[in-house]
């Protein structure tokens, strides 16, 4: 039974370390956004061009999953944007940025280390399929929905969307993704020395990306609380996962193993860009202070879930 908590010390460690690393100024504030930038220009590519590669190509992605994973998240976006706006009284683009950080979750930094440890054999497809949904789906929606929702300079629905498609297109995830799919649709062999330099990559980037969240938890502050951004951490961290996972449980495609797999994906913490996204309308400090909460609260909330995995 807590084989599945042992198994998420040395990602609890790395964290510590990011933190402790910044306390004692071996790392300084400044330089976590360069990390960042690293990881997600330079790693991330590579990391998702080869989970991709590893899942095979369009064929033999789950997209059963990646449906009802996207599904599970649309539902989550509308009813917390609903909530946001009537309950708290937000404005409807910012209402919808809340409501987007309860169903966008951090894939990329905390969802692809954690899944490795716990469920090594499925995180490389799990990861491809989810980061799909997320990346051509869910965030996208969200945007588009506040984006739509702020009337600035007469945007509408469809400047919203082609604004998006073009950020989409220049995304690293996104990148990956299709030279991942190409590279496995082609049966383009990697070998030799690009084979190493991609192996010593994804070797690194979990590691840069726990320390990297640990730092940014260290560096974070409370800016503004109050029962929305409660709201939005319960959101993120029961609603999220248990619409997931319901949702997901209902599909005939989706195994219940593949399907506690996606549960344990949802219940990361928000995304690592919402605070920038939410900016555009004025909540970054809201978005900043949810942050900080639903990744300490996380360390609760997913060793919960991990106990779950078979």
């Amino acid at each position: 039974m807590f084989d599945p908590l042992i198994s998420l010390l040395p990602i609890y460690a790395l964290l510590a370390l990011g933190a402790l690393a910044i306390r004692v100024k071996l790392i300084s504030p400044e330089g976590l956004p360069h990390l960042s930038r690293f990881v997600l220009v330079i790693c991330m590519p590579v990391i998702v061009a080869s989970a991709v590669m590893r899942a095979g190509d369009l064929s033999a992605f789950n997209w059963w999953f990646i449906g009802g994973y996207a599904f599970a998240a649309l539902i989550v976006l509308g009813i917390g944007s609903f909530v946001m706006v009537r309950v708290f009284g937000l404005k409807g683009p910012l209402g919808a940025m809340m409501a987007m950080g309860m169903c966008s979750s951090n894939t990329i930094f905390l969802g692809y280390p954690i899944g490795r440890v716990l469920f090594p054999e499925q995180a490389d497809a799990l990861f491809a399929w989810i980061i799909t949904a997320e990346n051509l789906v869910v965030i996208p929606a969200a945007i588009v929905l506040s984006e739509a929702l702020s009337g600035e300079k007469g945007q509408g629905i469809a400047a919203s969307l082609r604004q998006t498609l073009g950020q989409m297109v220049r995304s690293p995830v996104l990148i990956g993704l299709v030279a991942g799919l190409l590279i496995a649709g082609f049966g383009i062999p990697i070998t030799g020395p690009v084979e190493t330099t991609r192996g010593m990559i994804a070797a690194a980037t979990p590691v840069l990306s726990l320390v990297f969240v640990g730092g940014t938890v260290a560096t974070a502050q409370w800016r503004e609380g109050g029962a929305a951004v409660m709201a939005v951490a319960l959101g993120k961290l029961l609603v999220h996962p248990l619409v997931t996972v319901a949702v997901l449980l209902m599909i005939p495609g989706v195994s219940q193993e593949i399907a506690l797999a996606g549960l344990v994906f949802a219940a990361m913490p928000m995304i690592a860009i919402f605070p920038i996204l939410a900016a555009r309308h004025g909540g970054a400090a809201m978005a900043s202070s949810a942050m900080l909460l639903t990744t300490l609260l996380g360390a609760i909330t997913v060793s919960a879930v991990a106990v779950l995995i078979p």
